[in-house]
């Protein structure tokens, strides 16, 4: 069974001559479509397979925290690929800058990139990327790309997440058609992999869109706590921030909490 609205069909036709969606595993319920999509690798599914499921029962996001999203409202799904560790970064730009680039084109409004990778409206986030990868022989043997994004979901309902999720629906005031979104987001996400297969640079574009910069934010990482003035990304996506006492620091990773109003 597919899902109307999402026009698997016509979407694989769509996406059969590029490499991200030439072949589309649909799922009307899964665990986890990362952990599907990490089954499929190992067993040499191609780079480009998307594994999407209209409902997740164990789905995650960063830090093993639980991923909320009743079924059929959204868009979760993931994405198999074989990058060299040198692109790996750049995967996680790719993958933010096109589904901000869906959202924006979808509701028609601004959405920013609150470092790393949440992409938000009006200050309250709309999806998340989880990227996970494994190695072999000192190559990276996988990588999976996990994207969920909240199309039609109605988060007043959940008041333990209302105050800081929200929807394109909830912020335009309609329904949208979560199929274009889909086509979107992968179409935006194929071409931008593309640059970066072919040795290009994302950074100054991912940054641009980044509303972390020119923030005092608080970074918890491994049990650190930092606060600072983000000043910049450098090519592996590090955010570089600069520490009360003048020198500078730069975060891999970790939890940003934005303090002070936004530049601009």
């Amino acid at each position: 069974m597919q899902s109307a609205d999402l026009g698997i069909d016509d979407l694989r036709e769509a996406l059969s001559g590029r490499l991200i969606g030439r072949r589309i595993v649909f799922h009307e319920t899964l665990p986890s479509t990362m952990d599907e999509a990490r089954r499929l690798a190992e067993a040499g599914e191609p780079e480009g397979t998307v594994v999407l499921a209209e409902e997740q029962t164990a789905a995650r996001g960063r830090f093993e925290r639980v991923w909320i999203s009743p079924g059929a409202v959204n868009l979760t799904f993931s994405v198999i690929l074989r990058p060299s560790w040198a692109h790996m970064p750049q995967c996680n730009m790719a993958a933010a800058l096109a589904v901000s680039g869906a959202v924006e084109q979808v509701s028609g409004l601004a959405a920013s990139i609150k470092w790393p990778n949440d992409v938000r409206l009006r200050g309250r986030k709309a999806a998340g990327i989880l990227m996970e990868s494994a190695s072999l022989g000192g190559r990276v043997s996988h990588a999976v790309v996990g994207i969920g994004i909240n199309v039609n979901f109605d988060t007043a309902l959940l008041p333990e997440i209302a105050d800081t999720a929200t929807s394109i629906m909830v912020e335009t005031g309609h329904r949208v058609d979560r199929g274009r979104a889909l086509r979107l987001t992968l179409e935006g996400f194929d071409d931008l992999y593309g640059i970066v297969s072919n040795g290009g640079s994302l950074t100054d574009e991912w940054a641009a869109n980044l509303e972390t910069l020119g923030r005092h934010v608080r970074l918890e990482w491994r049990g650190r706590v930092v606060e600072g003035c983000a000043e910049s990304v450098d090519e592996r996506g590090n955010l570089v921030l600069r520490v009360p006492d003048g020198s500078t620091f730069a975060a891999a990773a970790g939890e940003v909490t934005l303090q002070g109003s936004q530049p601009g």
